[in-house]
């Protein structure tokens, strides 16, 4: 998806021997993915770290555009230090000040002030990290399989090299959560064309974030189009549930879709990616010993939406300015009550309670735009909350919110 982020992987937990004299490093970061480059960059360009020495692990070089991240926030607002537009700003590959929720009821203009929303491509994302960790000698990077995470001795295996650190940044879990009570775990789950046409088909100034003209046979299933041109365009078949579809399936609703709607016949396909991204409450572990989790294996994506870039971008800035404040990690706490409302959320998704399209319907006809998103990225007060659960069906979140206090 435009905010795309592979369930995080696991990896076995065995005991070794402390070795602390080779191989030892102030922070080891495991996942060279969207929060292990976000925590190293921030981390280089703290400039007050730069006698720490810092190795990042992971499988393989990153290079291919393998995934597109999308994310609103507030250009302007130097004060919000989560803000990617400090650190990444050179790498945004096109934004949008003008968003459509498009609805069979009705398509409704979404202006955004003082929001903006912006895209990052995967490929330009890694090389500007690199570069960055590139130009740091107090960094290394060692690419191979991990296969031991020891969180009591602070130690890790990959590629048959043990490497040792108090404080290990994992966006790899140990163990996944097992589902609780009340606990849900559904798939966002996507496929996404890049295509080019040889007219202008396109708007490049408004995107469509939800365009639910579509068949919802499968379940919810709506498409992004994201415009960088005005002959080029990401279209994504997006989809809430809990199994995933066939790439036939898939390429079916993106043929139907840019048909039919778009009134496109005449394009070629440029690129392909795929993804999924978990929209669960599980309790995502936050420390296990020297073990600090990031990104995904910290809940760090929500769970209502499955967006992850914002939030990561916060964590790690946290995360950040604990290490040069305290001398470590301090865990970052979302309020209480947003995990409430994705989990009332979920559950009415899960036992299908009410279609996912008439609930954002309700959301967005009945609240400005900049409410939404403040609501969406956890930054509201309880009086908005308040007023954006007025405007959905009390018939159909009453209970579901009943049954998830009691």
């Amino acid at each position: 998806m435009c905010h795309s982020l592979d369930p995080p992987p696991t990896s076995q937990q065995k005991n070794s021997p402390i070795n602390n004299s080779a191989n030892h490093f102030d922070y080891i970061i495991l996942g060279a993915g969207c929060a292990g480059l976000s925590l190293a960059v921030r981390i280089i360009q703290s400039g007050v770290l730069q006698d720490k020495k810092i190795l990042i692990v992971d499988r393989a070089p990153k290079t291919l555009n393998d995934r597109t991240w999308c994310f609103w926030e507030k250009p302007d607002d130097k004060n919000n230090a989560g803000s990617p537009s400090i650190f990444f700003k050179d790498v945004v590959y096109h934004s949008w000040r003008s968003l459509w929720f498009r609805h069979p009821q009705k398509d409704i203009s979404l202006e955004l002030g003082p929001y903006q929303y912006n895209m990052i491509r995967g490929a330009d994302f890694y090389k500007y990290c690199f570069d960055v960790i590139n130009s740091a000698p107090n960094v290394q990077v060692h690419y191979g399989e991990v296969t031991i995470i020891d969180p009591a001795q602070g130690m890790v295996e990959a590629g048959a090299e043990r490497f040792f650190s108090n404080y290990i940044f994992s966006s790899v879990l140990l163990e996944m959560p097992i589902l609780q009570p009340k606990q849900y775990y559904l798939l966002q789950h996507f496929r996404g064309w890049w295509i080019e046409t040889d007219y202008d088909a396109f708007d490049p100034s408004k995107a469509d974030l939800m365009n639910f003209n579509t068949g919802q046979q499968h379940g919810c299933t709506f498409l992004y189009v994201l415009p960088v041109s005005a002959r080029k365009a990401l279209v994504e078949y997006t989809l809430f549930t809990e199994d995933e579809l066939t790439n036939e399936e898939y390429d079916e609703g993106l043929e139907r879709f840019i048909d039919q709607q778009l009134k496109i016949d005449n394009y070629t396909i440029t690129e392909v990616e795929n993804g999924i991204i978990p929209m669960t409450n599980l309790v995502f572990p936050q420390q296990k010993d020297h073990v600090y989790f990031i990104g995904t294996a910290s809940g760090q994506t929500k769970a209502s939406t499955g967006y992850t870039f914002q939030f990561i971008q916060k964590q790690t800035a946290a995360l950040v300015k604990s290490l040069i404040q305290k001398g470590q990690p301090t865990v970052l706490e979302q309020p209480k009550r947003f995990r409430f409302y994705d989990s009332v959320m979920l559950r009415v998704l899960h036992e299908r309670r009410m279609p996912a399209h008439e609930i954002f319907y309700r959301m967005f006809t009945k609240n400005k735009a900049k409410k939404v998103l403040r609501f969406l990225d956890n930054e509201s007060h309880f009086g908005e909350e308040l007023q954006i659960m007025n405007s959905s069906k009390k018939s159909i979140f009453l209970p579901a919110a009943l049954k998830e206090m009691f």
